[in-house]
């Protein structure tokens, strides 16, 4: 039987003891609808990127106890500060972005509005529950950050801050992700990647953003949809790390 994973706060681990309480949303899933009973294996993330193997050891109307019988680091957590900032796209496309940016490994992720973005109302806590699950599903022991909205130099300023900062451009024709070599091999690597909304970004934000180090890249001839480019660019980063470091 699979072995299943919750997100519980770190107050609720007890190191001294080997103990650790399961009494917020997680309890519900563990016990109404996965039906997980006394003597169950089942794996505790505190959202730090540490796995603790545990066994149910008693179940009470509102929390349960487990046992801690060990921890270790997630191996599935990307081993860099993945930043993603995503122009707001119109109705619930978010949804699904959020959801796919939590599968790919992405750590923080930065809702922000430009010339181009529609919606302004935004879900924190549905956006925040549903990078949870992914994070769950995939295998994950962080927990993806996901920042309040914010305007374009906002963004422009938080992206700045990596080692590795792109735009995905549409009208960018020869800069590639794979071909910023040197910028992978940083000591201290960090990468961090904006996508626009279904129409883009208008001139005074590219050449806003090129002004402020931020290198525009393309994704090839064909135009991807704003759901789909945030995934693309994880993967290549994902992989060029990985190729670039070894």
């Amino acid at each position: 039987m699979e072995i299943r994973r919750f997100f519980i706060p770190q107050k609720n681990i007890d190191a001294k003891n080997n103990e650790a309480v399961v009494d917020n949303g997680e309890f519900y899933h563990i016990t109404k609808v996965l039906r997980l009973k006394k003597g169950y294996k089942i794996i505790l993330c505190t959202g730090d990127g540490r796995d603790y193997r545990a066994e149910i050891t008693d179940v009470h109307e509102d929390f349960l106890r487990t046992r801690i019988e060990g921890f270790s680091d997630n191996v599935a957590d990307l081993p860099f500060l993945l930043t993603m900032l995503q122009a707001v796209p119109a109705k619930d496309k978010l949804d699904i972005i959020v959801q796919k940016a939590a599968e790919t490994g992405v750590s923080r992720f930065v809702p922000f509005f430009c010339a181009y973005t529609e919606e302004r109302d935004i879900n924190l806590p549905r956006l925040e529950k549903i990078a949870k699950e992914a994070a769950r599903q995939c295998g994950g022991g962080r927990l993806m950050r996901i920042e309040r909205p914010m305007s374009f130099g906002e963004a422009i300023d938080i992206a700045g801050q990596s080692a590795l900062k792109i735009m995905a451009y549409e009208n960018e024709r020869t800069t590639r992700i794979l071909s910023l070599k040197d910028d992978f091999k940083t000591a201290d690597f960090s990468a961090s990647f904006i996508i626009g909304a279904e129409g883009g970004f208008c001139d005074d934000e590219y050449e806003y953003a090129k002004k402020t180090g931020i290198t525009p890249v393309t994704l090839g001839k064909r135009i991807l949809r704003c759901e789909t480019a945030g995934i693309a660019v994880a993967a290549i980063i994902r992989e060029a790390y990985n190729l670039y470091r070894e």
